[in-house]
């Protein structure tokens, strides 16, 4: 547990806190705590905040109200492009500390304890990752997730070169013969932070961004006068924005030049599909463009029935309800999408 604020402070608390320095383990060199460490872009760090790094002087008082700091490792090349859809649990950052996998202990005196009971955690982003396409936008790219011991004190800190994308929502299925155009699937959200007291650094180069959602499916057309019936399909809802992107919808059936919507990217949305024409008689309503940065996706258009709604858009940041988290955003820092809903899955 961390160390006490005031009162006397012994050599064997310290050792308990940050691990023994010599081979024994029952001696303690208080210089060798003097380290100077670099994760990803979390360079000299110290074993806590305000404890001297080497070259200078150290005491015991220098360990007063410290505790044991644990990196999370989404910083190294190992998690480049990494998304919820591909890799699942693994972003979950309780589930990855659990398992021990990319977990660093700063200074190293000590293995990973089995909880984190008053210690400092820090997940680094620096690496870009994405979410997972879904009809629930609470879904979240990275989360810290649940079940941390008391006091633990949770950072999340995204680097020059972090990135955490919500994912794009796929377009409308354009309408069949005699349907409406299917509505556009909802964009999932960056980051969810579900541990009261969190607080978040993004650096100037950072980005947390929502995924954005797809725009809704043409409705297909009909006529049926002069003793001819002539149908024609929709045109597909363009896919949004994200990482991974939403794909565009297909067309509906009764091919008569309608179109299937293009996918997103993850800078930019997809075209909604065209819409066919069938003999200057029966025409059909085109897709909608799917949602991206600040803007909302597009419903699909109508033919002789209904069109497909553009969907909804996730968070750049999602909370439990009921908690507190503090947001430190460095001049430059790109944010898009709320930073305030809550619900996180």
């Amino acid at each position: 547990m961390a160390l006490p604020s005031s009162g006397s402070i012994s050599a064997s608390q310290i050792r308990d806190e940050f691990g023994p320095t010599t081979e024994s383990g029952e001696k303690v060199a208080i210089g060798s705590y003097r380290i100077d460490e670099n994760y990803g872009e979390l360079t000299e760090r110290r074993l806590d905040d305000g404890i001297p790094g080497p070259g200078s002087s150290i005491s015991f008082q220098d360990f007063r109200g410290k505790r044991l700091n644990i990196i999370i490792d989404y910083y190294s090349s190992t998690y480049a492009n990494n998304t919820r859809e591909s890799e699942g649990e693994t972003m979950n950052a309780r589930d990855r500390y659990t398992s021990g996998t990319g977990v660093h202990v700063v200074g190293g005196f000590k293995s990973k304890p089995s909880s984190s009971h008053e210690t400092k955690v820090i997940i680094h982003v620096n690496q870009k990752l994405g979410g997972e396409k879904s009809s629930d936008n609470k879904k979240c790219a990275l989360r810290t997730g649940t079940g941390w011991e008391s006091d633990t004190e949770m950072f999340i800190d995204v680097g020059n070169e972090g990135r955490i994308y919500g994912a794009g929502g796929n377009g409308g299925q354009g309408g069949d013969v005699d349907s409406s155009g299917h509505d556009g699937q909802t964009g999932t959200s960056g980051l969810g932070v579900q541990v009261d007291g969190t607080v978040v650094n993004i650096a100037s180069e950072g980005i947390i961004r929502a995924g954005f959602g797809g725009g809704g499916g043409g409705g297909a057309g009909r006529q049926n006068d002069k003793g001819s019936e002539r149908t024609v399909g929709g045109g597909g809802g363009g896919g949004g924005q994200g990482f991974p992107a939403g794909s565009g919808g297909s067309e509906g059936n009764a091919d008569h030049g309608q179109s299937a919507g293009t996918a997103g990217s993850l800078n930019e949305s997809g075209e909604g599909g065209g819409g066919g024409n069938n003999g200057n008689q029966a025409y059909s309503g085109a897709g909608g463009e799917g949602g991206q940065n600040g803007e909302n996706a597009n419903n699909g258009s109508g033919g002789n029935h209904g069109a497909g709604e553009g969907a909804g858009n996730g968070a750049a940041i999602r909370r439990t309800s009921g908690i507190s988290v503090t947001i430190n955003k460095a001049s430059g820092a790109e944010v898009v999408g709320s930073q305030s809903a809550t619900g996180v899955s």
